[in-house]
């Protein structure tokens, strides 16, 4: 503790220095003033609901425009976190991602689990995880806001929210054409149009389509590997997986009734095919005839893969996480189609905005999930969503001292999960305490659940400008959600007796049983208090305390008693934060920094639970007592000399759960929280003459050591490693663009979840080395 807060000191020292260099730098005698291209352009945010530079923003926020996403080679909302230190993802099966923001974010893979940092996708909050993975294309601009965030969104989150904006139709003309081609057969095209109709009325059309004709994973399956029993149903070893193909597509009309009434329409909808990655086995179960008993168990222990297996014996042994051993590859295929109509009225002083939104998706998911090459588990994921919101929202038009904002918010989403496995007869598995059921084995399995959510919300925001420069910030939000729940998990028997099915139930009475029919509601206070101060017109002092909630809910998982289906609740994060944005050097330099301590109370997290009756692992969602949060991040943008820009970022990050009712977690750090971590980028464009441009780009990112669980699983650390993107670009004054570019170049793997299963931990990675060339041309 004494540690952390020394450092905490030592980064607010460093930090409050900036001011004072930039008012000496603002007292020295004034240099000509830089020519606009040797100047850092202004970056516009509307992370507090109006059109702001991010400097004068008393808010935590990485922010990227659409050209640097472009640049970046962000093609799919997780892999702008490979652009931020002190964020990560937890991405189920490669294909869910969740956002983990400065170490607080959900690992889970139900799809009825909202996240801790909420996703919005034009101003439309995404609830759930299998609506959260959809693909970038025609995007205008993505913030990043670090913290608990709730009395500006329609949502209360504890995390933070990431926030994306497509481009909107244009007063003129105009279009662009982009084709890709890289490894693995791989293919990207992508389009738009957009123009006025009328006076009135301006209209958009984007598009995408991708395809991976070769998949990156090689499966070494063999039919020596067929000795145990095969699944009737799921059973196909194909050599090369990871096949994909997806599109998606956006339609905007956007009218203008002369400022007083602006219409913006949006329709958009997509599908992703393909193979569902493979998964990897690393087993912690003491393998019959080893000369040691395995020392690991599913919360600790030391692994030795000569000793540790999965429930049969085995374990991933060669290293490489794209060589694999499955009996089956699963398919995935998924759509959304979605409408949201976003009307903006001026009352004159006031401005109401209305945002209604309409969202259906769909996800089926036939998976091998023991990542063996015998039959476990292969097992069916049907989900289905629907979300329906509207939020209103009044905020005065700036003029004068005060500012504020007041909205309501109103949301229903429902998911209907059916889940189907096979089950290897020889794990024997079976109600083990009913005498009905002695002798006999289930050979599948069955898990129906439904959840219907209900939330309103009421929020407000206030500025009020008491001098020049110091700014006054206050945000109250009350949050009310309600839930019924209804799940039923079942064993499934082809033996030819009766009964064919029964409840799952592994407790020692009838009602016990893994069935229930439940509501829980939550509600809550939040808010914020903050201060901003601007000792000279380039430096911002912010300051602030804040409240966030989440709340609590029920596990969509396969349970084994009615015990693991009690709600959680809710989580509620208080975090304070004092920070710094400063331009510097004539608009050449942005230096900003921030140190924060979050008190984080019944945090959620997926955790690995012993069954009494079997001694087998299994998964629940549930709370822990505590955690707390420490941190510093400090980003720097800079333009040394006329296209030349080099961007860099530092975040350290300090961890701890507090929970000594529960040792297996107290003094733990929370899952996917690297202590430390780094971006870089440097872009250079000169020209080359004749109307050309050439553009070199590098970029990467430093991720420290971090652990996949809350039970901080030795076996279960990952270590640090640097991921590192290069692109070289030939630029036309014309419109052409032409690229060649690598991702991933330094070849770094890493996990990016895990979850326990029948005495091994499944684990999927990131992708590999990618590399291949773009044409473009933008009229």
């Amino acid at each position: 503790m004494k540690s952390r807060f020394l450092s905490g000191i030592g980064i607010g020292a460093v930090l409050a220095t900036i001011p004072a260099q930039a008012a000496a730098q603002g007292a020295a005698t004034a240099a000509p003033p830089a020519a606009s291209g040797d100047r850092l352009e202004e970056i516009v945010v509307t992370a507090q609901k109006r059109d702001q530079n991010l400097q004068d923003v008393g808010v935590s926020i990485a922010a990227f425009t659409g050209d640097q996403l472009k640049d970046l080679g962000v093609t799919s909302a997780e892999r702008i976190s490979e652009s931020v230190p002190g964020v990560q993802v937890y991405s189920y099966l490669g294909r869910q991602p969740t956002f983990v923001i400065r170490g607080v974010g959900v690992q889970d893979f139900a799809p009825n689990v909202a996240p801790a940092a909420a996703v919005y996708l034009d101003e439309v909050y995404l609830g759930s995880n299998i609506l959260t993975g959809f693909q970038i294309f025609d995007t205008d601009r993505v913030e990043i806001l670090k913290g608990p965030q709730g009395t500006l969104f329609g949502r209360n989150t504890t995390g933070g929210a990431v926030s994306y904006s497509t481009r909107r139709p244009t007063d003129t003309l105009e279009g662009y054409a982009e084709a890709s081609y890289g490894n693995y057969r791989s293919l990207t095209l992508d389009a738009a149009v957009s123009g006025p109709l009328s006076p009135t009325l301006k209209a958009r059309l984007a598009g995408r389509y991708a395809s991976q004709a070769r998949g990156y994973y090689t499966n070494d399956w063999t039919p020596a590997d067929s000795a145990l029993p095969r699944s009737p149903l799921f059973f196909d070893p194909k050599r090369r997986a990871g096949e994909q193909e997806s599109w998606a597509a956006r339609g905007l009309l956007e009218y203008d009734g002369n400022g007083a009434v602006k219409l913006l329409l949006n329709f958009h909808g997509g599908e992703t095919t393909g193979d569902v990655l493979p998964l990897t086995s690393i087993g912690f179960t003491s393998i019959a005839g080893a000369a040691q008993p395995c020392a690991a168990t599913p919360l600790t222990g030391v692994r030795d893969p000569r000793f540790c297996g999965d429930a049969f014996g085995y374990t991933d042994l060669d290293g490489d996480p794209y060589r694999v051993r499955v009996d089956f590859v699963g398919r995935n295929r998924e759509h959304n189609v979605g409408a949201s109509l976003r009307g903006e009225f001026d009352l004159g002083s006031v401005t109401l905005t209305s945002i209604t939104s309409y969202d259906d998706a769909r996800k089926r998911a036939f998976t091998d999930t023991d990542g063996a090459p015998h039959h476990e588990l292969n097992q069916l994921r049907d989900t289905r969503l629907e979300q329906y919101s509207q939020e209103l929202r009044l905020a005065s038009d700036g003029g004068g001292r005060f500012y504020w904002i007041a909205g309501l918010y109103g949301a229903r989403e429902k998911v209907d999960l059916r889940f189907f496995g096979t089950l290897s007869p020889l794990l024997a598995l079976t109600n083990f305490t009913d005498p009905a059921l002695a002798g006999r084995v289930a050979d599948q399995l069955e898990l129906n659940f439904s959840q219907d959510t209900w939330s309103a919300a009421a929020y407000g925001h206030a500025e009020w400008k008491a001098s020049e420069r110091l700014t006054l910030v206050a945000g109250l939000r009350y949050s009310h959600e309600d839930k019924d729940f209804a799940s039923r998990s079942e064993w499934i028997y082809n033996d030819g007796f009766a009964p064919s099915r029964a409840p799952v139930n592994f407790g020692s009475t009838p009602a016990d049983a893994a069935v229930v029919d439940d509501n829980a509601a939550y509600k809550s206070f939040s808010g914020k208090i903050g201060l901003n101060y601007k000792p000279s017109d380039a430096v911002l002092l912010y300051g602030s305390i804040s409240r966030g909630f989440k709340s609590g809910g029920f596990d969509g998982d396969f349970a084994f008693t009615r015990q693991q289906l009690e709600p959680f609740e809710e989580e509620v994060l208080t975090a304070y934060e004092i920070g710094v944005k400063s331009t510097l050097i004539d608009r050449r330099l942005f230096l900003n920094g921030s140190v924060y301590h979050y008190d984080f109370d019944k945090p959620q997290v997926r955790v690995a639970q012993v069954d009494t009756v079997t001694g087998l692992p299994f998964n629940q969602l549930r709370n822990l007592a505590r955690a707390r949060v420490t941190g510093m991040e400090i980003d720097a943008t800079l333009r040394p000399a006329r296209g030349f820009d080099l961007r860099a970022g530092l975040a350290w990050i300090d961890t701890r759960i507090d929970d000594p009712a529960q040792p297996v977690f107290d003094g733990n750090e929370l899952p996917l929280a690297a202590k430390f971590s780094a971006n870089l980028l440097a872009r250079y464009q000169f020209a080359i003459g004749n109307g050309w441009d050439m553009a070199l780009q590098i970029d990467g990112k430093y991720n420290g050591a971090f652990f996949l669980n809350a039970e901080n699983t030795s076996y279960l650390k990952e270590r640090p490693y640097t991921l590192v993107n290069a692109r070289v670009s030939l630029l036309s004054d014309s419109g052409w663009d032409l690229a060649l570019w690598g991702r991933n170049l330094t070849k770094e793997s890493f996990a990016v979840q895990s979850f326990a299963l029948f005495g091994a931990y499944s684990v999927a990675y990131n992708a590999p080395r990618t590399y291949g060339a773009t044409v473009r041309i933008d009229w």
